[in-house]
């Protein structure tokens, strides 16, 4: 499969953490390696939170939020193409 066609079958959620727990988060998601990608969305010195953008495989799903529902307020999701939008929060 080609980069493209697997961005297109990747599944998309955006979620924030505050600045102060984005290490930590980055540090977690890492540790799970291989079940999910993210990059940090461009943010404002000053900026009380970082928001990340995951990209994860359709099999992957129920692992990835599984472990950001085992994170409780230390994220929020604000943007989801799952059908399952608001699932953590």
């Amino acid at each position: 499969m080609s980069d493209k066609n697997q961005l297109q079958a990747s599944i998309r959620r955006v979620i924030r953490v505050k600045k102060q727990d984005s290490a930590f988060v980055y540090f977690l998601l890492e540790s799970y390696e291989g079940i999910t990608s993210y990059s940090t969305l461009n943010f404002r010195n000053g900026d009380l939170y970082r928001d990340l953008e995951l990209r994860m495989s359709s099999d992957f799903v129920s692992e990835v939020e599984k472990l950001l529902r085992s994170l409780g307020d230390l994220i929020y999701e604000i943007q989801s193409e799952s059908r399952n939008e608001g699932l953590w929060h």
